[in-house]
């Protein structure tokens, strides 16, 4: 029987630490289903790896930095994405102007519908041309599929039903992360297939920097490191980084592309002695990326017109998010069902605790979601978490 493996740097009490660990153990269960977590009350609550087969630290970095590359993109990939993209935005901003000019002749009856067709329609077309070419360049040019979707989950339901059931059909039961961190992006609550699906509660990256959710995850798998000097810089995903993140203190070194997880990257403007607007927060790229993939473990569903996420539960206008840590370690199969418990979301862990005790849960954590700062200009964080 192998020693468990401890990732030490990784807190418990932290919404990223949680997150970041439950990422870990999902990729690895991948090639290793006897693979299993638990927490151990150190300085800090400290997960670890459990497993019949020899976990060795050099092994396990290796294994996940392959799964946290995903499928190569080519630059010229790459670069085809970045033209569609400018042009989807060229033909959505002249469809716009287009209608406003149009609106504001004040047209009635046959000869508005006669006008429209003739002004409006073929810039309709155009933006549906360029809408198209966008997203088979985007699925061409990502490294997992889930991420075609574009750089923020704010898609049409029909949009979002018809990337689901393509995913679907390339799923395979021992092979569903693509369609699972699918269902975590959000959720339809109309039957009007052009309304817009609601975000998971855990979209923290609203455009604020010209930052999006899913163009992060995205660029943090396929980014090149902007610090190194060398002609062929290595990517961002390396085992160094990724021993960085899993066992050695957090330094804070790596400079935006966060998924704002972390409560101590909520630094108020008045508070910093630079300017974080060019780079945005200092954060930990590798724990960003394997908490990403933690998501999978927090579905979205609609439930009487509101959207449900797992773990998440509303206090007035104050969304809270809570989550277990339990002693004994647990297969990522017994553990989604243990975060789906209802004590982690409408429900009250104190009505649970003895039901939650016998099951090894040794402590809860939450955090509330806040906003600073007022739209489109603002930004949303953790607050820092509180025992409950």
């Amino acid at each position: 029987m192998s020693e468990p493996l401890e990732l030490s740097a990784l807190d418990g009490a932290n919404p990223l630490g949680f997150l970041a660990a439950i990422g870990t153990v999902a990729l690895l269960s991948e090639t290793d289903s006897s693979v299993k977590i638990g927490w151990r009350p150190r300085a800090r609550w400290m997960p670890f790896l459990f497993s019949p087969n020899q976990l060795e630290e050099s092994k396990v970095l290796r294994c996940i930095g392959q799964k946290l590359r995903g499928a190569p993109v080519g630059t010229e990939k790459e670069r085809l994405r970045e033209a569609t993209l400018r042009r989807f935005a060229a033909a959505k901003t002249e469809l716009k102007n287009v209608k406003l000019r149009f609106k504001a002749r004040g047209l009635r009856g046959k000869e508005r519908d006669a006008e429209w067709v003739k002004e409006v329609e073929p810039y309709i077309n155009a933006f549906a041309a360029a809408r198209a070419q966008r997203l088979t360049a985007l699925k061409a040019a990502v490294p997992s599929p889930e991420l075609a979707l574009g750089d923020k989950p704010d898609c049409t339901i029909v949009e979002f039903r018809e990337h689901a059931l393509a995913i679907l059909s390339q799923s395979k039961p021992e092979d569903r992360k693509a369609v699972d961190l699918l269902t975590s992006f959000g959720s339809e609550l109309s039957a009007e297939e052009e309304e817009r699906i609601q975000p998971t509660p855990l979209c923290f990256v609203n455009g604020s920097g010209k930052q999006w959710f899913l163009a992060t995850a995205r660029q943090l798998m396929t980014r090149k490191d902007p610090t190194k000097q060398e002609p062929s810089p290595p990517p961002c995903v390396t085992e160094s980084n990724l021993k960085d993140c899993l066992f050695n203190r957090w330094t804070y070194s790596n400079d935006g592309l966060s998924m704002r997880w972390d409560p101590a990257e909520d630094i108020r403007y008045a508070l910093r002695l630079d300017n974080p607007g060019p780079v945005g927060a200092y954060t930990i790229w590798m724990a960003n990326l394997l908490a990403y993939h933690a998501l999978a473990f927090f579905p979205c569903a609609p439930n009487g017109g509101r959207m449900m996420a797992t773990g998440w539960a509303n206090e007035g206008e104050t969304e809270r998010f809570t989550w277990p840590l339990w002693n004994n370690p647990l297969s990522v199969h017994t553990l989604r069902s243990l975060l789906s418990h209802p004590a982690f979301g409408a429900g009250s862990p104190s009505a649970y605790r003895h039901e939650l005790r016998a099951r090894g849960v040794a402590a809860i954590f939450c955090a509330r979601r806040i906003q600073v700062g007022n739209p489109p200009l603002h930004k949303i964080n953790f607050s820092p978490a509180e025992a409950v």
